[in-house]
């Protein structure tokens, strides 16, 4: 492939647009790197503040609603308030970090790209054509700007409670250790998932950034060259032209977002099916109140688990198309 190009099919082409995310990604955000720490810090809080609050409703279950303790309940239940509230202020402060984040690293990136683009000889403009470079100083930097929203809000967060999940799991499960099953049936169906999108839905996403830049270029052409189509009557031409590249871009859009439409309803397929099975398997096994209490905890670390792996998800879809535009 040239270096003007959009990328190729082969796998290698994906690896190198992969290692050029990380490279460009780790230039610009040495730059930021205090929103980057204050981010994580903030996500740490956020996900102890989580991964808390299972641990206080179990105790709540069994050695309040179990004896009828009305003051250990009001006592503990407002404890999970409290924890609550600071969760919530702590993404909402990892959302205006974010948010900060993304913003300051797209202004760095489109004044260093017009900042190139403005020394390019008139040879370089047409080897990329005005329309690509009007492309890639927006549109591929907005991608950009996308992946590192989501980089810090669900990056740093999805591992934190994953691990933090699985061993609260473990320590829950040493009463029905047959609910640990569940949980790796679970965790197995969705890496499969994660595989299957990455191979179906990363090629994909090429073509869309490749189309974008074709649909632009064409829709120039016309619009610049108006007076000329109009003096030669091409205008049919000029229309049935730019309908190619537009239905060509419509069905490669349709085609990744149907595809991306079957993962939520499949994680919820999941989800519902994980509770479903620790409700049987507690049921069979479930001794007293203090069981339940323990099953319940366990159900809500294993959304926890299976949140993670659909952040997971999210970001290994968008990986591809971001690496595309970097």
């Amino acid at each position: 492939c040239t270096g003007t190009s959009r990328g190729c099919e082969s796998g290698w082409q994906f690896e190198y647009h992969g290692g050029m995310l990380v490279s460009i990604l780790l230039k610009y955000y040495k730059r930021h790197i205090g929103l980057i720490l204050a981010a994580f810090a903030l996500l740490f809080v956020q996900a102890q503040c989580d991964l808390a609050l299972p641990d206080y409703m179990s105790r709540i279950v069994s050695e309040g609603i179990a004896v009828s303790d009305t003051g250990y309940i009001l006592k503990y239940g407002l404890i999970m308030l409290l924890i609550s509230l600071l969760g919530v202020a702590a993404a909402i402060g990892v959302g205006f970090v974010a948010s900060r984040l993304g913003a300051g690293l797209a202004r760095d990136m489109r004044t260093s790209v017009f900042g190139k683009v403005s020394l390019y000889s008139n040879a370089e403009f047409d080897k990329f054509s005005t329309s690509s470079l009007i492309t890639r100083s927006t549109n591929d930097i907005t991608q950009i700007l996308i992946f590192t929203v989501m980089l810090v809000r669900t990056v740093f967060y999805a591992p934190i409670m994953g691990i933090g999940g699985v061993l609260k799991c473990v320590q829950y499960s040493k009463e029905m250790p047959q609910i640990t099953m569940v949980i790796a049936i679970a965790v197995g169906a969705l890496i499969a998932f994660i595989i299957f999108l990455l191979l179906v839905v990363q090629p994909k996403f090429t073509k869309v950034q490749k189309m974008v830049d074709k649909t632009n270029l064409v829709a120039r052409e016309g619009l610049t060259g108006m007076m000329v189509v109009r003096a030669f009557n091409t205008q049919k031409y000029e229309e049935q032209r730019f309908d190619t590249v537009n239905s060509d871009l419509t069905k490669i859009n349709l085609f990744v977002n149907r595809i991306m439409a079957i993962m939520m309803p499949f994680m919820t397929i999941i989800m519902n099916g994980v509770s479903l099975a620790i409700v049987w398997v507690a049921a069979n096994t479930a001794n007293d109140v203090t069981s339940v209490g323990n099953m319940m905890a366990f159900m809500q670390y294993a959304m926890q688990i299976i949140m993670s792996f659909l952040m997971i998800t999210m970001m290994s879809v968008m990986l591809p198309r971001a690496g595309v535009a970097a």
